[in-house]
């Protein structure tokens, strides 16, 4: 099932109401990557501290939504709703 979400990569997602874009899917968790392409870039530092790029900020979330055993509204925007509960239970059983 992880593998299927990988095709939804480059999706574009509401996400803390700015528009994102679905950019990695980590087996940890399993979590979604996504990007956000409507706010300005920040400055990323290396492992020293140094200021050497700027990029688009990013968020790490977890397919499982935190408060509820249930997706996250994230995964809900990508899925067709006839696949949310088999999602959801082959999550939960992980």
């Amino acid at each position: 099932m992880i593998d299927y979400l990988q095709r939804f990569i480059g999706e574009e997602i509401v996400y803390n109401g700015s528009h994102c874009q679905l950019i990695e899917v980590l087996n940890e968790g399993p979590s979604l990557v996504l990007m956000c392409v409507d706010k300005q870039t920040t400055i990323q530092t290396d492992q020293h501290g140094g200021a050497h790029r700027r990029v688009h900020e990013t968020y790490t979330i977890a397919c499982i939504s935190e408060l509820h055993n249930d997706l996250h509204p994230v995964i809900k925007q990508l899925l067709p709703e006839d696949q949310h509960n088999e999602f959801r239970d082959y999550l939960l059983n992980l």
